[in-house]
């Protein structure tokens, strides 16, 4: 990870991209329950504000190094937790 500015970045857009994905999937295939696209949609809401909430906790953590590692696997588990959802509609 080059810099924590650009971890934010790379967070926000993808986010947006998981949400752009799901809302074109359904405009796909208009059968797809309305509910289930606000439940991603939601959960991804969530799981990026829990992600910059715990980037601005990164400041106090004792080892930065592997305090951002840990956090980086994290942001890609949920994402492809996300995208794996998407599928499945």
């Amino acid at each position: 990870m080059a810099s924590i500015k650009d971890f934010k970045k790379e967070i926000n857009y993808i986010f947006g991209e998981v949400i752009d994905e799901v809302l074109f999937k359904k405009t796909l295939k208009p059968e797809i329950a309305d509910a289930k696209v606000e439940e991603i949609i939601d959960e991804a809401v969530a799981a990026y504000e829990d992600l910059k909430d715990k980037i601005n906790q990164g400041k106090k953590a004792e080892d930065k190094k592997a305090f951002y590692k840990e956090l980086n696997k994290e942001y890609e588990e949920t994402v492809n937790a996300l995208l794996d959802k998407i599928k499945a509609l």
